[in-house]
C-alpha cells in the first residue's frame, strides 16, 4: 500500500513538473533552438525566426552578384551598419556602396550563400529582435586572373524587412576548386 502511494506521489510530481516545463514553453510560444550570451555575458534563448528572412538575404546577396547597389540601398534600413572582420564599422548605405564598389572593382567579387538560420532573440530592453546567421562563400578574381576565395559568416538584424545591422567574420584563402 505504501508503494503504491509512494508511486502515485511521484507520478503527481513529475507530472506536475512537466506540465509546467510544457506550460513555460507554451507561454514563450517558441521554440528554443539555441543560447546566446549578452553583452554582458548573460545566457538568453535564440528562438527560431522567421523563414522570410531568408528570402531577403537571397535578394540582398543576389543584388551584390548582380551590382544593383541602389536594390542593396533599398533593403538597408536607413541605420544599416556592419562591422567588419578587420574592426571596421560601415554606416549607412551611401558608406556601404563605396565600399562594394570599390571591393568589386578590385576583385570583381561574387557571393555564393551555403547556410542561413533565422533567429530572434530578446534585447537588453526586453525587445524581440530578428537575426539571421548565414554562410557565405565569397571568391574574388583579380585582374591577372588569379582567384581566391573567403568564407564569411555573417549575423544580420533585420528590422521592418530591412537589413539593419550586423557582424561578419571570415576565414580566408581557402583554396579555390
Amino acid at each position: 500500500m505504501k508503494s503504491s502511494i509512494l508511486v502515485a506521489l511521484l507520478i503527481i510530481l513529475f507530472s506536475a513538473a512537466a506540465a509546467q516545463a510544457g506550460h513555460h514553453e507554451a507561454e514563450e510560444g517558441r521554440t528554443v533552438i539555441g543560447m546566446g550570451l549578452s553583452m554582458d555575458g548573460e545566457s538568453k534563448p535564440l528562438y527560431s525566426g522567421s523563414m522570410s528572412n531568408m528570402k531577403i538575404w537571397q535578394e540582398w546577396i543576389q543584388a551584390h552578384n548582380d551590382r544593383d547597389f541602389d536594390k542593396i540601398a533599398a533593403m538597408n534600413s536607413d541605420d544599416f551598419n556592419v562591422s567588419l572582420p578587420n574592426g571596421e564599422r560601415v554606416v549607412g548605405s551611401a558608406a556601404h556602396r563605396e565600399l562594394l564598389e570599390g571591393w568589386i572593382a578590385g576583385a570583381n567579387t561574387t557571393w555564393k550563400i551555403w547556410w542561413m538560420i533565422p533567429n530572434d532573440a530578446v534585447n537588453a530592453d526586453g525587445v524581440m529582435e530578428e537575426w539571421l546567421s548565414t554562410g557565405n562563400m565569397l571568391t574574388m578574381t583579380d585582374a591577372d586572373g588569379n582567384v581566391s576565395r573567403e568564407f564569411h559568416q555573417v549575423d544580420m538584424k533585420i528590422t521592418d524587412g530591412k537589413l539593419s545591422s550586423g557582424y561578419v567574420s571570415s576565414m580566408e584563402n581557402i583554396p579555390a576548386p
